[in-house]
């Protein structure tokens, strides 16, 4: 799966359609992510204005006593809001079309910080 800003997004569908809680781990193994970059996802996720979610913490079996992280982060989406992801898409936070972007290589360092 690629790096795209929208892979929370995927990922959330999926989830709905599952119908279950899902751990980072079960996400990984799906999408082939990274462990590291799915917990960033579902904390995106959880961030979301527009995906309603539900968060529980279920004790790890293989857990040992003394081991501090012993919690593994479980997240359910109830529901996604289409109306607001379309917004989203209609209106980009940066106008390109307003404020082009031009390379800074060319120019001086005076030009540069004007």
């Amino acid at each position: 799966m690629s790096n795209s800003p929208s892979q929370h997004l995927i990922i959330a569908e999926w989830i709905l359609e599952r119908g279950e809680a899902v751990n980072a781990h079960d996400a990984s193994e799906k999408f082939g992510i990274p462990n590291n970059r799915e917990h960033a996802c579902l904390a995106t996720m959880e961030r979301d204005k527009a995906i309603t979610t539900k968060r529980s913490e279920t004790t790890s079996g293989n857990a040992r006593q003394y081991d501090y992280d012993n919690t593994v982060k479980k997240i359910t989406v109830i529901a996604i809001d289409r109306d607001k992801r379309a917004r989203r898409k209609m209106r980009p936070s940066y106008n390109d079309q307003q404020y082009p972007l031009y390379p800074v290589s060319d120019l001086t360092r005076a030009e540069k910080w004007e």
